[in-house]
């Protein structure tokens, strides 16, 4: 009965390292993402701003005309 005991919290604590393991690497992604979104929105925002500038493109997309 013992042994049984022993095996099934070996299991139970295994259990839990798998979980906290998937918690830091699940908040590890959502950082990495938060950092690439600001950065890919910033270089989008500054490369409208220079196509504006120089008159390649508008603010406001322009709806097709039918």
């Amino acid at each position: 009965m013992r042994i049984q005991l022993r095996k099934a919290t070996r299991c139970g604590q295994s259990l839990v390292e798998y979980g906290l393991v998937l918690a830091l690497i699940a908040i590890v992604a959502i950082l990495v993402v938060k950092a690439v979104g600001t950065k890919t929105a910033s270089t989008f925002d500054n490369i409208q701003s220079t196509m504006t500038s120089q008159g390649i493109a508008a603010t406001v997309p322009q709806s097709a005309s039918s």
